[in-house]
């Protein structure tokens, strides 16, 4: 669904660096307040370190992936109820959040390999739950293929998937224009996102203003428009991967609509039933699998309704609980 954002639009000044310039840069998001309040910076290879978090006790462990442009701390209301009955897993891939940015534009494998790298470094051991958020889902499906013996479930929440959201012909200029605004004015941001600004305002204080701040520097805000750009190459990526092995997976799909930027209420809904059609195709083509569908939570569903992701959760938990009783 495109945006109402219009490059033409758009003021720009000639002393900045050019949007497009910005997007193939190289160590651009490496913020000199690299100390994020929670967590710790472990270190990946080649001097680079990701923020990772974690809480609770028990295998196993459960591990969040963002979705495009989102940060692990984004997800502490789902990731603390989680933690009470077992591991619980957050963390910021390489250049989001705290984590220091990555090499160019990079494959789903070495994406999920820094997680694999962080969580051997943090002691984390496996098997591991893995719960992904839109982009998310395809790299938690990535882990799988690339470390299939590790992963014993997965949640996807509102996932993207092999064939949707389709390829848009204007995206890169949708990209660099919303990129140009949020240079220009970066609180334009919490009229985009409403309900992720709202439910960071629930946080802790020490939480949430360094969430909020980060959220609204337009350095950091690159990498999630990155993350659109190279999100073809990620699904292109999974649909070639080898098949997953055999495990449970729940996939949830949220049918109300967000206030999000960009196309009317009509056009929302009509994506929506998209999104309906393709995660239920890869429902049926996936053994193991379940489809809940939820009327009354939209794509930020684990901030809508955290108590439906979270019982999908408990759900695969118990599931591996009753197997290893048998075995």
């Amino acid at each position: 669904m495109s945006t109402s954002l219009n490059p033409d639009d758009i003021t720009h000044t000639k002393s900045e660096t050019e949007p497009k310039e910005l997007l193939e840069q190289d160590g651009y998001a490496n913020v000199q307040d690299d100390v994020p309040p929670l967590g710790k910076l472990y270190d990946v290879g080649g001097g680079r370190r990701l923020m990772l978090h974690h809480a609770g006790t028990g295998t196993p462990a459960v591990v969040i992936e963002a979705g495009a442009g989102a940060f692990g701390l984004d997800y502490l209301n789902m990731f603390e109820l989680c933690a009470k009955r077992t591991t619980c897993v957050l963390y910021d891939r390489a250049g989001s959040g705290w984590s220091d940015s990555g090499p160019g534009e990079r494959s789903a494998r070495e994406i999920v390999t820094d997680l694999h790298n962080a969580l051997g470094k943090a002691l984390i051991e496996g098997p591991y739950l893995l719960v992904g958020h839109s982009l998310g889902g395809l790299l938690v499906r990535a882990f799988a293929q690339n470390f299939p013996d590790d992963v014993v479930g997965l949640v996807l929440i509102d996932p993207a998937t092999e064939s949707f959201p389709a390829p848009q012909e204007d995206n890169e200029a949708v990209v660099l224009a919303m990129l140009k605004e949020l240079r220009r004015n970066p609180d334009i941001a919490r009229e985009w996102y409403p309900t992720m600004f709202a439910e960071w305002e629930k946080l802790p204080e020490r939480v949430r203003d360094p969430l909020i701040a980060r959220h609204l520097d337009p350095d950091r805000a690159i990498i999630g428009l990155r993350d659109m750009q190279n999100a073809r190459r990620i699904q292109e990526e999974v649909a070639n991967g080898p098949v997953p092995p055999n495990m449970p997976v729940i996939v949830l799909t949220g049918m109300q609509i967000d206030p999000m930027p960009g196309g009317s209420d009509e056009d929302k809904h009509a994506f929506n039933q998209i999104k309906l059609a393709a995660h239920t195709a890869f429902v049926n083509s996936v053994p193991q699998s379940e489809h809940r569908v939820l009327k009354d939570a939209g794509h930020f569903s684990y901030t809508q309704r955290p108590d439906v992701v979270v019982t999908a959760v408990f759900d695969i938990l118990d599931q591996f609980t009753t197997r290893s009783r048998h075995c």
